[in-house]
């Protein structure tokens, strides 16, 4: 099954242009993007075949009932969900370590951009850097960057509803065998207060979107953001969209983002 949508990717116009657009509100959102209808197919049945894997398309559906009573509890998330997440990114990806970068937390509140639920095509870092990024990451948490020299790294989105089943608002991905890294471009994100890169597609008809319909509480997504390992996908794009299928009294979407950072030998 597939349902038709509106989802918002980068202005073409951006292809050529030397300057990087910036997004950090509704206002240069709606400047910078455009709406565009897709077809977003359902990965249920493909994601239980095996015919869609986190190496190759980027994604993963996976089980994970957390102990988590209140995920507006910073407190809890930190002290148990972000020790559930590295346990389970670790099994996922094999990884011999893994950081947590940061979390954040998305409902119907439409009054902070940066906690709203997210309405344009994105991926969660630019692609331009990953080993400066990775310095980066390791030299914040005070660890000796030599002892990661012939290490591969690769950065990954959970995201898991909270409180009741996704019925409106859920998330859409874009198959990373269809994305071709040159058309991800840069942009600076402004929220929070700051100015950072992070990166966006450019449409292109050979995209091909997936959704999980009707996401339930112990289930988690597990997508790519960015990988400096040869041979397997390299970034996974989603964003928000509105289901035309979704019941008209159904509850608004609630859900967690957890981004870490795996760590392999070479």
């Amino acid at each position: 099954m597939a349902v038709l949508a509106d989802v918002r990717y980068l202005n073409d116009e951006w292809r050529d242009r030397a300057e990087i657009p910036v997004v950090g509100d509704r206002g240069s959102r709606r400047a910078n993007t455009a709406k565009h209808v897709v077809e977003i197919h359902d990965a249920r049945d493909a994601l239980r075949r095996g015919d869609i894997t986190l190496d190759a398309n980027g994604f993963a559906l996976l089980r994970h009932a957390s102990a988590v009573r209140n995920f507006r509890d910073d407190e809890q998330i930190r002290d148990i969900y972000y020790p559930e997440i590295l346990a389970l990114a670790k099994r996922t990806t094999g990884a011999r370590d893994v950081v947590i970068t940061q979390h954040v937390v998305r409902t119907e509140d439409t009054s902070d951009f940066n906690k709203a639920y997210a309405r344009f095509l994105h991926c969660d870092y630019t692609l331009e850097d990953p080993r400066g990024l990775a310095e980066r990451a390791l030299a914040r948490r005070d660890l000796d960057i030599g002892n990661y020299s012939n290490c591969e790294f690769a950065w990954f989105n959970t995201w898991q509803p909270f409180d009741h089943t996704v019925d409106r608002n859920p998330l859409a991905v874009v198959d990373a065998s269809t994305v071709s890294t040159e058309d991800v471009l840069d942009y600076y994100y402004t929220g929070y207060g700051q100015k950072g890169k992070s990166a966006m597609p450019l449409r292109d008809p050979a995209h091909r979107f997936y959704y999980v319909p009707r996401m339930k509480t112990d289930e988690l997504l597990f997508l790519k953001q960015l990988d400096t390992r040869e041979g397997v996908s390299k970034v996974c794009p989603h964003t928000s969209f509105d289901d035309a299928t979704s019941p008209a009294d159904a509850p608004p979407r609630r859900s967690i983002e957890v981004r870490v950072m795996a760590v392999f030998d070479a």
